[in-house]
């Protein structure tokens, strides 16, 4: 049973504190210098509305979505794509809305990435994460995304990880420097949606699989 888990990463200062620099008396002009706290907000909803659930690469007409259990409603659980078949394509529509806020006046980076390869827990076999779970863009409704839908690959984190070693414990991802963004905006906030695929490789062996897919904002 195939499960993909969305995680966030530790969210930057969500406190903004306003100190006053300098001040002259009361009977001459007064002078205010104000610093804020940058303000990071990172929402992410998983399986973010109604026909959530993975469908195979089919021509034609779409198989309703299906799910696994870890996935039992909207807005809430993992994103288990259920029962696979080694060698298939599966697209999982809904999978995540990210909304993000921030005060930076321009813009942020979204960042995300595995945490890991994806894992087969009954093994410990693993198979690439840039070969196997892809994103691609969806919306907040009318997903219309096919097995065949174009993706971007996760890439696995060259950074320090730490915990993500099982279904249950989220994992976090310090940096020293930052990958590619797999989203941009120079706006201070906005919303992104995206389905997850699954490039189920011909040789995966028989197994519950997972991986934490960690994101990041940081402001430009």
């Amino acid at each position: 049973m195939p499960r993909l888990l969305a995680a966030l990463s530790a969210i930057a200062m969500v406190i903004a504190t306003l100190t006053s620099a300098s001040a002259t008396v009361a009977s001459a002009p007064i002078n205010v210098k104000w610093q804020a706290t940058s303000i990071v907000r990172l929402t992410l909803t998983p399986n973010y509305n109604a026909g959530y659930g993975s469908i195979p690469a089919v021509f034609g007409a779409q198989p309703a979505p299906t799910h696994g259990a870890d996935a039992p409603a909207v807005g809430s659980g993992a994103i288990d794509f259920g029962t696979l078949l080694a060698g298939d394509t599966y697209i999982y529509r809904y999978a995540v809305h990210l909304n993000v806020f921030t005060n930076s006046s321009t813009g942020f980076n979204l960042y995300g990435e595995g945490a890991a390869d994806f894992f087969n827990q009954t093994d410990s076999t693993s198979t690439p994460i840039s070969q196997t779970v892809f994103y691609v863009h969806s919306a907040a409704t009318g997903d219309a995304n096919t097995g065949f839908t174009p993706g971007l690959p996760f890439q696995k984190t060259t950074a320090a990880v730490a915990g993500g070693g099982s279904f249950a414990t989220p994992p976090t991802i310090t940096y020293g420097s930052y990958p590619a963004p797999v989203a941009s905006s120079g706006l201070s906030t906005a919303d992104f949606y995206y389905d997850y695929q699954m490039h189920v490789p011909p040789t995966a062996t028989s197994g519950a699989y997972f991986v934490w897919i960690v994101y990041t904002v940081v402001p430009q």
